[in-house]
């Protein structure tokens, strides 16, 4: 016996839902951290893009990282140091997801209008 699933199409609100939370939120989120960073990663006058790519992944890395590194039998400086690396790496992976979060509400732009006509 074969299963078969049907794909039922989306109705409108809930299209619209999903491009709210796929597109205009993460990008809405992005430029408001855009903006509450970009004054603190400017030296001599230029904007420094990989602190500033590393401050805006935070919120979005942090939670993702699967390990911490925590000081063992060390001195306080090198647990700040290893703290302030948890903080950088977090950063980073954030950074990564930053990227993928504004490709996936870019591509839905067009999916969203798909299935607005098609809907």
């Amino acid at each position: 016996m074969e299963l078969r699933k049907e794909v039922l199409p989306m109705i409108r609100s809930e299209a619209i839902k999903a491009f709210f939370f796929k597109s205009v939120l993460p990008v809405t989120v992005a430029l408001i951290l855009y903006c509450i960073f970009k004054s603190a990663c400017v030296k001599n006058g230029e904007l420094d893009y990989v602190w500033l790519w590393i401050l805006c992944g935070l919120p979005f890395g942090l939670h993702r990282m699967c390990l911490w590194i925590m000081p063992g039998g060390g001195s306080l400086g090198g647990g700040i140091a290893l703290f302030a690396l948890n903080f950088i790496i977090g950063g980073v992976i954030g950074g990564f997801v930053l990227v993928w979060r504004l490709i996936v509400a870019v591509w839905y732009v067009p999916l969203t209008v798909y299935r607005l006509i098609v809907g």
